[in-house]
């Protein structure tokens, strides 16, 4: 019978060694464990929804201000037949979207199933980032080119000429002083 019961009962070795020795408590406690924050998915989607809304808007109105100053324009209005606003063009970012919603929820089904760790890169940010996040992160950025690059110069503002402009005019006031510095000497 005692053999039957020492294995049928479970022996709890841990637990009465702390009862016996109640400072082993603090050497038989699992340390904690150091989670590093990963990036908010969410909050990254939030921000290329509002990039791609962005980008929605200055498009139209780079298609605006070209077919404005067309010389050759066939249609009277904006919305006519293809030549400023269209419906293809309209399809695309409706596939552009889906594209931005879908491939990150798959990558990130994928991620939780096969396990896969996030990515870290400690010179550039102490949290990690998943790979759906990383995936957001990239169509950010496609969406702030296309924004900056592609339809602001449409529009009338370009901000790679402004700075051009402005880098001209310092590097100039740059060298005027420095001349002027050395004929004074």
């Amino acid at each position: 019978m005692r053999n039957f019961l020492a294995v049928a009962l479970p022996n709890f070795t841990l637990f009465s060694f702390i009862i016996k020795k109640p400072t082993a408590v603090f050497f038989t406690i699992a340390p904690a464990v150091v989670v590093s924050p990963v990036v908010d998915f969410k909050g990254v989607a939030w921000i290329l929804f509002w990039l791609f809304l962005a980008d929605l808007v200055t498009g139209v109105l780079g298609s605006y201000f070209e077919w404005k100053y067309k010389t050759d324009r066939k249609d009277k209005w904006f919305f006519g037949k293809g030549e400023g606003f269209s419906s293809d063009k309209f399809k695309k970012m409706f596939v552009k979207g889906m594209v931005y919603m879908g491939f990150p929820l798959i990558l990130y089904k994928f991620q939780n199933v096969f396990f896969i760790k996030n990515l870290r890169y400690e010179s550039i940010s102490d949290a990690e980032i998943t790979l759906p996040t990383f995936i957001l992160l990239l169509f950010c950025l496609n969406e702030g080119f296309s924004i900056v690059h592609e339809n602001l110069p449409k529009c009338g503002f370009n901000l790679f000429e402004r700075i051009k402009l402005m880098s001209n005019k310092l590097w100039s006031a740059w060298r005027s002083i420095k001349g002027e510095t050395a004929n004074e000497n």
